[in-house]
């Protein structure tokens, strides 16, 4: 059985009655959740039938507004409408202590596209409530345009498409080359015959190691030394002399380079005490 009234209020969270004439014959539906407001008119206690509402106004303090609303809420309430420009659903929000505001109705706008819904109407009446009202989105409008029926000779029209549809055959036969793909590529053996790739230079053995007049070719002497180089290095560093160490003439040396003269022998070199002047730092990295 359908619902008699054509008109149903959703108060959300105890929201006040609108001031109309629609309050005293229009079923109410309370809601207390955010949860259960898509669900509020199928769940009515009072069945209500597709395409049987005039009115559907939905009634929500401004306090409450982003916490009960939803947007998608609207969406399963179109079905509800009757069909015509009359049916309308409108979003009433209640004034408390504060009045909404601009970017407080967006979410009500937003529902109105979310649910095909065209918004007719915005009003603010004296206590603060803003009122926005949308109806359905009209039907497309039938075709008004007339057809006409051209009669014409069918049997000069098919000989005609016969004619131009004529398969045309093509004696032709296609040589398919394989090789086609390697067309204008390089064989890459070609590149290593000829003088592509120079042959390393021979090196004779013999006649290094008789230049370097030991067995070692020319390295550090082996340390089972047999030819004499061991000897002969061992014998040169103890004649060799010493290096002299350059004396400082100005005392600030060792220093620092921020007191060094221009051409002091230490620039570079860190600081040191006086007479550690012959110590070498390793430096390399242990990595």
């Amino acid at each position: 059985m359908s619902q008699p009234d054509s008109a149903v209020i959703i108060r959300l969270n105890g929201a006040p009655f609108p001031n109309d004439d629609t309050t005293s014959t229009a079923t109410t539906i309370h809601i207390a959740s955010k949860s259960d407001l898509a669900g509020a008119l199928s769940s009515s206690p009072s069945p209500i039938s597709p395409a049987s509402l005039n009115s559907i106004k939905l009634i929500v303090s401004v306090d409450d507004l982003s916490s009960f609303y939803d947007p998608m809420a609207l969406a399963s309430y179109v079905k509800y409408l009757k069909f015509g420009s009359a049916a309308s659903i409108s979003i009433y929000v209640v004034a408390t202590s504060k009045r909404a505001e601009k970017d407080d109705l967006k979410v009500v706008t937003t529902s109105f596209l979310l649910a095909g819904l065209i918004a007719i109407g915005e009003k603010t009446e004296d206590n603060g409530t803003k009122i926005l009202t949308a109806q359905k989105a009209a039907p497309p409008r039938a075709s008004t345009t007339a057809t006409v029926t051209l009669k014409s000779n069918r049997q000069d029209i098919n000989e005609e498409k016969k004619t131009e549809m004529a398969p045309i055959r093509i004696n032709a036969k296609v040589l398919l080359d394989d090789d086609d793909d390697d067309a204008g590529l390089i064989d890459e053996d070609d590149l290593l015959s000829g003088d592509a790739i120079a042959p390393p230079p021979t090196v004779d053995v013999q006649q290094r190691l008789a230049a370097a007049g030991d067995d070692c070719g020319g390295r550090k002497a082996c340390d089972d030394c047999t030819c004499g180089r061991a000897e002969r290095e061992a014998g040169a560093a103890a004649t060799e002399k010493p290096k002299q160490m350059p004396s400082s003439s100005c005392g600030n040396c060792s220093m620092g380079d921020a007191f060094r003269c221009a051409g002091c022998p230490f620039l570079g070199k860190p600081a040191f005490k006086p007479g550690e002047e012959h110590l070498v730092l390793d430096l390399t990295d242990d990595i």
